[in-house]
């Protein structure tokens, strides 16, 4: 299990393009309900990421 360093660079990749998603919604000053389900549909998907890449038999990169 753990985070090898490219599992980790592709979803802090996947974590800059949820933050962009957030902050063009909040532009306008409002977050409709189709941003805010487009927002937590993009969250729960890297959530299964994390957790799939946690739990997967590769070894993690450990750094000293």
């Amino acid at each position: 299990g753990g985070l090898n360093e490219r599992e980790a660079a592709r979803l802090n990749k996947q974590q800059g393009h949820i933050d962009n998603m957030e902050n063009k919604a909040k532009a306008d000053g409002t977050v409709t309900k189709k941003e805010r389900a487009k927002i937590k549909h993009a969250q729960d998907r890297a959530s299964g990421h994390i957790t799939r890449e946690k739990h997967d038999r590769q070894q993690s990169v450990r750094y000293q």
